[in-house]
């Protein structure tokens, strides 16, 4: 049973895909809406793929770009404590996410 025990350690400790120091994500959907993410996190935005999106800046910025989108995701990263409203527009729809950063 040692043995075992050194084992699960020895190989835990050989991880390349884990990150206890990571921030966590956040992930909102597709249809907006309210979202909190806190300082030290990630905010993953998922919209469809199928339509080329833009961002309407907003006057206040709480939350900056992390990057380029992906597939379907635009990250975000918290850089300040308040709200801001995050619009994306598409030649077909829209979408809003009220953001609050604690």
């Amino acid at each position: 049973m040692k043995r075992l025990a050194f084992l699960v350690a020895l190989l835990a400790g050989c991880s390349t895909t884990w990150d206890p120091h990571a921030p966590k994500t956040v992930v909102a959907g597709p249809g907006g809406g309210d979202v909190t993410v806190g300082h030290g996190q990630r905010l993953r935005l998922q919209l469809p793929a199928d339509s080329e999106w833009h961002r309407v800046e907003p006057m206040i910025k709480t939350v900056i770009p992390a990057g380029p989108r992906e597939g379907d995701s635009w990250m975000f990263t918290p850089v300040r404590s308040g709200q801001e409203t995050l619009r994306f527009e598409s030649p077909q729809a829209s979408v809003t996410y009220n953001v609050t950063v604690r």
